[in-house]
Parts: structure tokens; sequence; C-alpha cells
């Protein structure tokens, strides 16, 4: 445990909280839990893609892990539709059958937009690091790969 999961448990047993495994059970999960009210599969459904593709696979994977019975075609349908244009309209092209084929034409596209970007114009490609301290300007068209 660190952060602050580490200081509650803490706390709990510095205030003999955490009397049984059933207790501590019971405790973590009011504490830590998310609420059954939260519409999970919204959530998913909402997410675009505004930093690193790694973030943005993150983000996905959060409420995917806690959606039971979630459709893999549906999974995969929500992150393609996320991405940032660029590299969205370039992986629908290449019609991927799996959120791990998904995930690394993802990257791939990713890095070709950070060395096109690097390499042209100086600039980063949005939620990247570069040395140089511009942005990307969304004028610029990316290169696209041939079907």
């Amino acid at each position: 445990m660190d952060g602050p999961t580490l200081a509650w448990f803490q706390w709990m047993m510095r205030n003999h909280q955490l009397t049984s495994w059933s207790s501590f059970l019971q405790e973590i999960k009011a504490r830590f839990a998310h609420s059954p009210y939260k519409d999970l599969t919204g959530t998913l459904f909402k997410l675009t893609q505004r930093k690193s593709v790694s973030k943005y696979m993150l983000q996905c994977e959060a409420p995917a892990n806690r959606i039971i019975g979630l459709p893999t075609q549906f999974l995969l349908s929500c992150f393609i539709s996320g991405l940032d244009p660029d590299i969205h309209h370039e992986v629908q092209a290449l019609q991927p059958l799996t959120l791990v084929q998904a995930t690394g034409l993802t990257r791939l596209h990713e890095e070709k937009l950070m060395e096109h970007c690097c390499s042209f114009c100086g600039r980063a490609y949005p939620g990247t690091t570069s040395s140089s301290s511009s942005t990307f300007s969304p004028s610029l068209s990316p290169p696209t790969l041939p079907l």
C-alpha cells in the first residue's frame, strides 16, 4: 500500500477500526470502491484521447476492468472512436479485429506522428514531450499509411 490507501489504513489501525478480516474488507470497500450508481459503460463510451496513447489506454482500462460482461467488440469500438482524429482515421482504416491489434497500431501511428512533427516542424505531438517549447499545430497534416 502507498499514498492515500496507506494513510487510510494507518489511521484505521491506530484508531482500532479494523477488528477482523471481514471488517477490513467491508471498510476498504466502503472507502475505495466506486459508486454502484456510476455508469461506467457511459464513461467508457465518452472517453477521448487528450494526451498520449499510453495515458488514453489507462483511461480506458480503468472503467473497462470494472464492467462485467462487456463485449470485446464494444470495447474495441469505444477505444478506436475515442482516439485523436489523426490517429483514429489511420487505425480505423486498417480495421483491427482485436484490442491488442488496435493498441499496437495506435502506438505505431503516434510514433509516426511524433517523428513527423519533430523532424519537419520541430513541434511535439499533443501529449508528448519535446525539447521544443512550441505546440502542435492542427493545420499540419500527418502522413497517412498506404492501404
